[in-house]
């Protein structure tokens, strides 16, 4: 992990405070829900409530799927 540069709290068409645990984790792509085979860093988020009350890193895959 690495240390976060920004802490976003909004990225489009994604609510943050849905996120599921796969996704949270990274084995979920949090955008499309698919498995994560190849990835890329969103960045680092946290929400008022759910699971990214801490700032966590959040991926999505390689090839943009949104």
């Amino acid at each position: 992990m690495t240390a976060p540069t920004e802490i976003r709290t909004a990225f489009p068409g994604l609510d943050l405070e849905r996120i599921t645990f796969d996704q949270a984790k990274g084995w979920r792509c949090p955008l499309c829900n698919k498995l994560l085979v190849a990835d890329r860093l969103l960045g680092w988020f946290s929400a008022e409530s759910g699971l990214l009350t801490d700032a966590t890193e959040l991926w999505a895959c390689a090839e943009p799927c949104r």
